[in-house]
């Protein structure tokens, strides 16, 4: 399996794929790792709108987004990680950070992948030096991996999202990309 930049023709493969992670969220043994309802199947027309546009955006403009795919030998995605700015353009030094992958490729160094390949790409940008990320508190496999990829807790927001009549509260991290 390989990390690639995704062209704007990936986009169709890309929605199944989340849509397929959707249908695991908060399923089974899988904890809530979208803060959206477990019965939430689709993946919502304004989050495709954003992938899409965000093609059309240089890197630093106001709507950019950039991603990457895991694909295995047949093309098929098993995995993404993605970045855009931050609404507050007086933070257009900090990014945040995306990712997930399939559960039967979970557990194979995939996400410790995507993320070196996403902070190498930050380190080669002269206007980034931070990657942000909000995970569901409760998501501790999530958690484990961004800790062990030297991303630092910065808080928690307790409470931040009731999702199907549960509180669930939402842990920030940041990793310095430069020094």
């Amino acid at each position: 399996m390989e990390v690639v930049a995704a062209e704007k023709s990936d986009l169709d493969s890309f929605f199944i794929y989340l849509g397929n992670q959707l249908s695991e969220n908060g399923n089974g043994k899988n904890p809530l790792f979208q803060p959206i309802s477990r019965n939430q199947k689709d993946v919502p027309d304004s989050t495709k709108d954003k992938f899409v546009q965000g093609f059309s955006h240089q890197l630093g403009e106001v709507g950019w987004r950039k991603l990457w795919l895991v694909k295995d030998r047949c093309g098929s995605i098993k995995g993404h990680i993605d970045l855009r700015h931050h609404e507050d353009t007086s933070c257009c030094h900090r990014v945040l950070l995306g990712m997930g992958v399939d559960a039967t490729c979970r557990k194979q160094g995939l996400g410790q992948k995507l993320i070196g390949t996403v902070v190498e790409y930050c380190q080669q940008q002269s206007g980034i030096d931070w990657l942000d990320l909000c995970v569901l508190s409760a998501n501790t496999p999530a958690k484990n991996l961004y800790l062990k990829a030297g991303f630092d807790i910065v808080g928690e927001f307790k409470d931040q999202y009731r999702i199907d009549g549960q509180s669930v509260s939402e842990t920030a991290m940041t990793k310095l990309v430069k020094n």
